[in-house]
This record gives C-alpha cells, sequence and structure tokens, in this order.
C-alpha cells in the first residue's frame, strides 16, 4: 500500500514538473515580490495622497485668512512684501514716488513687517523701492504665516510634502519593475489568469499614481478650495481698490500690483518694477552705486547732516532738513 501511494505522488510530481514551463520558479518569484512591494508602496501613496485633503468645511464669507496669509498664499514671499508696502502706501504712512523712492511720512509700524520697512529707510527715513522690498523677501517673519497656514489646514508642512514626493517616488520604480516583469510573464505564462491578472494590478497601479500624483506646491484640497474662492467666490476676487475690502493692499495681495489703476497705476508699476529680475551689474559699479549717496542705500546719515553732528547711526534736529529727516530727529 505504501509503495503503491509513493509511486501515484511521484507520478503526480512528474505531471506536474512537465506542465509547468521549465525556468519559470525564478519568474515568478520576482513577479510576486514586485507585486506585493507595488501594493505596499501604492498603499503608502494613498495614504500620503489622504494626508493632504485638510479639513472638510464649507467656504464662506468672513472664513478667509489674514491680509498677509491671503498675500502668501497667492505669490509667497515676493506678494507679501508687496502686501506690506501697499498697506503703508494706502494709509498714507509712507509715498513711493516715480523715481521708486520710498519716503516715510509716518513712522507708525503695526507689525515686524511693517517695523522692517521703516529700519530700511534707516536714518533719512528714505530708501530705494527695491531694496525695501528686497528687505522683505528675506526676513524669517514669513514661517510665522507658514506656520498659520499650516494650522488652518491650508497648506501641507514641508515634511509631509516631501514625503509625499518620497511615496510617489518609490511607488514609480515598483510600477516600472512590476510592468516589466508583467509584460515578461504574459509570454510565458500557460493560463489566461497569470498572463493577464499581473498586467491588470500594474494598470491599477498607473490609475492610482495619476490620481494620487503630488501637487507642485503644497496646497491641500482645503487650501486648493479656498485659492480657487478667493479668485472668483467671495469679495476678495474684486479689483478695483475702492470697492474690495481691504483697499489698495488687498488688490495687491490677491491680484498683485499689477492690476491697480487710477490715484495707484504709478504705484503698481513701481512695485512690479521692484519684483523684476535685477539685472546684471559689474562689482565696480555696485560698489559706486550703494556708496555714492547714503540717502539712496537707506543707511548712514543724511547728507543735510554735517559729519560732526553724526553719531551711531542718528542726527541731531538743529541739523538736519525737515525733508530729508521727516521730522526732529532722524533716530
Amino acid at each position: 500500500m505504501t509503495a503503491l501511494r509513493t509511486s501515484r505522488a511521484a507520478r503526480s510530481l512528474r505531471i506536474a514538473t512537465s506542465a509547468a514551463p521549465k525556468g519559470n520558479c525564478p519568474m515568478i518569484i520576482a513577479l510576486t515580490v514586485a507585486l506585493i512591494a507595488l501594493a505596499i508602496s501604492s498603499a503608502w501613496l494613498l495614504r500620503r495622497r489622504l494626508t493632504a485633503r485638510g479639513p472638510r468645511v464649507p467656504l464662506t464669507t468672513g472664513c478667509e485668512p489674514g491680509l498677509l496669509e491671503i498675500a502668501y498664499l497667492k505669490g509667497r514671499e515676493g506678494r507679501v512684501a508687496d502686501t506690506v508696502i501697499a498697506r503703508m502706501y494706502a494709509e498714507e504712512r509712507i509715498s513711493v514716488d516715480s523715481a521708486g523712492k520710498v519716503k516715510v511720512i509716518s513712522p507708525i509700524a503695526r507689525d515686524s513687517f511693517e517695523r522692517a520697512v521703516l529700519k530700511e529707510c534707516a536714518t533719512d527715513w528714505s530708501s530705494d523701492l527695491r531694496a525695501v522690498r528686497d528687505g522683505l523677501t528675506g526676513r524669517r517673519d514669513v514661517r510665522t504665516l507658514e506656520g498659520s497656514l499650516e494650522k488652518q489646514g491650508l497648506l501641507m508642512p514641508v515634511q509631509a510634502h516631501s514625503t509625499w514626493r518620497w511615496a510617489a517616488a518609490v511607488h514609480v520604480v515598483w510600477l516600472v519593475i512590476a510592468g516589466i516583469l508583467a509584460l515578461a510573464s504574459a509570454f510565458t505564462a500557460d493560463s489566461s489568469l497569470a498572463r493577464f491578472a499581473p498586467l491588470a494590478l500594474v494598470a491599477l497601479g498607473i490609475v492610482l499614481r495619476v490620481l494620487c500624483r503630488p501637487r507642485v506646491g503644497r496646497f491641500t484640497d482645503h487650501g486648493a478650495r479656498m485659492d480657487d474662492y478667493l479668485w472668483v467666490g467671495c469679495p476678495w476676487a474684486e479689483q478695483k481698490p475702492d470697492r474690495h475690502p481691504a483697499g489698495v493692499a488687498g488688490v495687491v495681495a490677491a491680484w498683485g500690483p499689477g492690476l491697480l489703476r487710477g490715484p495707484h497705476e504709478e504705484f503698481g508699476k513701481q512695485l512690479e518694477k521692484a519684483g523684476g529680475r535685477r539685472p546684471y551689474k559689474p562689482s565696480s559699479s555696485r560698489s559706486s552705486g550703494s556708496g555714492g549717496s547714503s540717502s539712496s542705500s537707506g543707511y548712514g546719515c543724511s547728507t543735510a547732516c554735517s559729519s560732526s553732528s553724526c553719531s551711531s547711526g542718528s542726527c541731531s534736529s538743529s541739523s538736519c532738513s525737515s525733508s530729508s529727516c521727516g521730522g526732529s530727529s532722524c533716530s
């Protein structure tokens, strides 16, 4: 009886071995491993995509972020700098002439950004608009705006967005490997299930990759809806300063300075010019331009002050003219 069972088992093994294509076992093992890795990377990618949804709350008038937060959503650091300058300009705390010179009219600052504007104007309360704008774009205070937008669910944290990109990259790697092995298996497998099932799984992986691809920016789904809402769905979409809820600064925050018209058109042009690409200049002309006049750079004492009256970057009221100092003292 035992011998009969042994002979039957041996016969079954010979039949199975002859039915399976020779050399297919390594291919099957490799394809199985690739499909398992593809499934794991797909789950990771899907999880990362779901973290980018943000809060599922309706958008209504009054739920918008603050002025500078909207400016950051629309144009990052550069738009924030433009909005700060536009707010001070609209409230007549500074003026900008046709030569792009910023003059301080009322040295009142409401936040650290506005204090930076006054600091850039230094002792003579005057500076070049490009210098003021460049000084604002490099401030660390922008991180505070980012943190606030992240807490509101409008922006993904940098680490979360980076992880999403990594998950997408790993998924693509396993998608390519599994696709190559699935195509190779389709030409060697005996059954229709073995030929087409791996290809179907790879196709599903491609669909998932398209649907869960990382965004270029760090908007969450809620942030993307808010961005669209600010364009067309609320009073912030207004393009005329006299009708906008935040006036000139609101138009600049939502649309940029290029849309300013009427009495503010020249200011908008100067702000756009200050935000343009800085032309290349040789080092000699750069040094002569920054050191020729202290009033143009915004540092040091005004030319109306005598050298004997300047100490520690301040000027006495007796040696300062009202036009250059904006008051009784440059400090």
